[in-house]
């Protein structure tokens, strides 16, 4: 396996982990929106493979760009 696509599957893991995670949240908000506690513990993982994501992302454009 090359850098890229060690790159895709761990991107592939990130966006879905945050979709995982979202649709945990928005079942959270639904079922029990006064525990804030959990809340925003969640919106905390969220924003972490949210930001992951976004990085893996930019290394695959940035090494799409190079390889052309």
């Amino acid at each position: 396996m090359n850098s890229i696509e060690k790159i895709q599957q761990e991107y592939k893991e990130a966006s879905g982990k945050k979709r995982e995670l979202a649709e945990k949240l928005r079942k959270l908000e639904e079922t029990e929106p006064d525990n804030f506690h959990q809340l925003w513990i969640m919106r905390d993982q969220i924003a972490y493979w949210e930001g992951k994501s976004e990085g893996l992302q930019f290394a695959l454009n940035e090494l799409s760009k190079g390889g052309k």
